[in-house]
């Protein structure tokens, strides 16, 4: 336990003045390979669903972190990093299946100021899974999107 105290103090000074993740409310995104979907985010945790090229997608991240990124007063820029998992249904040209997408997330996020909604980019890194008439089939993957929260 001796050993781990050092390590604990040092994250706590790291990430001590972290924020609460992406901010929280209803929004709209687009990207690859969903075209257009709907989120809501809760705190840390950000449920999402929309439709893709060649069927539906919902996922679920947590945002384990987010900083300020200084700038200028007023300007309200920030990074956020987390963790999630998705789930697609997709079928084409008679094949079809499940895609299954753990991944890891880095985006960044302005908040206009006095105004109630923010935008934000996004890209996620994993491993993709497709299972049904080419099970098994998978691989290193990535997702990208970009977004409108409307904050309460």
């Amino acid at each position: 336990m001796k050993r781990l105290a050092p390590l604990i103090v040092l994250f706590a000074l790291m990430f001590g003045s972290l924020g609460k993740a992406q901010s929280e409310g209803f929004g709209l995104y687009s990207g690859f390979p969903t075209w257009i979907g709907v989120q809501y985010q809760v705190s840390s945790f950000r449920v999402g669903a929309g439709l893709a090229f060649a069927g539906l997608g919902a996922g679920a991240d947590y945002i384990i972190l987010e900083q300020a990124i200084p700038a200028a007063p007023g300007f309200d820029l920030s990074w956020y990093a987390g963790a999630g998992a998705s789930l697609g249904l997709w079928s084409f040209s008679g094949v079809g299946g499940i895609y299954i997408f753990p991944h890891g997330l880095a985006g960044i996020e302005y908040a206009f100021p006095g105004q109630p909604f923010s935008v934000y980019g996004e890209l996620q890194v994993g491993f993709g899974i497709f299972t049904g008439n080419v099970p098994g089939v998978g691989g290193l993957d990535f997702n990208a999107r970009a977004g409108l929260i409307f904050r309460p």
